[in-house]
């Protein structure tokens, strides 16, 4: 792996420090991207005595267009991109009646639309060169819900969608996209939850990070917890459900709500075309 180079943002601190260090270990490259340059710095400094070329960056990953210029001075730097991991992040935790149009947007910009921004750079790179690895950053809060978090939690679930749409385009081209909902005591956290995560360390996520940025990974649109030593594969589940009649009414609806509820016997659609199959392989009852 020690000629493959990695991008990780928000790398100066907490958890994208850990996953920018295990990667370095891995002999992994580095751009240690962080909005605090001194702390991009000082990480990109840790890789150095690990024995691995870093440099850092103190763009603003989650305004639009800061990506093409990361990538680019990457490639200036380096001359390829392989994997990238989209760990920046900002919460502004209010209940959703108090959440202020700042709060919405700055977290959205950040947690979503500066992801989706970060993978347009990095994509034409990857399918010319036949390979990348992306890693998505959600969180517990977008999978589960989370009282206060209600912009944090939207951006987070959509990070989902977005892990596995990306595994389908790039599915040709030995790209391979997954997304970690990471536990582990960080400032961030903190200043969220309090001592909530105290104890769980980010060095007990980062082997999963760097596990899938390697070139061994043979999973992609795939979603994993981790924190304090455990590791999980979350899915999204549908129950086998029912099926009514053209023209059924809302007190069907309530008349089969236990039936339709039961997870027993689910399935694990792994596309939107698996959805569908059964929705299109059987006429509706008339």
């Amino acid at each position: 792996m020690s000629s493959r180079v990695a991008i990780v943002t928000g790398a100066g601190a907490g958890l994208g420090r850990a996953y920018a260090l295990d990667l370095a270990r891995a002999g992994l490259r580095l751009v240690v991207n962080d909005r605090d340059g001194t702390a991009a710095a000082r990480v990109a400094g840790e890789c150095h005595e690990i024995g691995v070329e870093a440099e850092s960056d103190e763009s603003a990953v989650g305004a639009l267009g800061v990506a093409g210029e990361l990538v680019g001075r990457t490639l200036e730097r380096f001359g390829r991109v392989d994997a990238l991991v989209c760990n920046a992040g900002v919460v502004r935790d209010r209940t959703v009646h108090r959440l202020t149009d700042m709060d919405v947007q700055e977290v959205l910009s950040v947690h979503l639309g500066g992801v989706i921004d970060q993978v347009r750079a990095v994509w034409p790179h990857f399918r010319r060169q036949r390979y990348g690895r992306v890693v998505l950053v959600s969180s517990a809060a977008g999978l589960f819900g989370s009282v206060g978090q209600a912009n944090y939690a939207a951006a987070k679930a959509a990070v989902v969608g977005l892990g596995r749409t990306l595994a389908a385009e790039g599915r040709s081209y030995d790209i391979a996209a997954n997304v970690v909902a990471p536990v582990a005591q960080t400032d961030m956290a903190m200043t969220a939850l309090g001592d909530a995560f105290a104890g769980l360390s980010a060095d007990d996520v980062a082997p999963l990070v760097t596990y899938l940025c390697s070139e061994g990974c043979m999973v992609s649109g795939e979603l994993f917890a981790a924190g304090g030593g455990r590791v999980t594969r979350i899915g999204w589940a549908e129950s086998a459900g029912v099926r009514l009649p053209h023209g059924f009414t809302a007190a069907d609806i309530a008349a089969e709500i236990d039936t339709i509820r039961d997870m027993s016997g689910c399935a694990f659609p792994a596309d939107v075309a698996e959805h569908l199959k059964p929705l299109l392989r059987q006429k509706q009852p008339q």
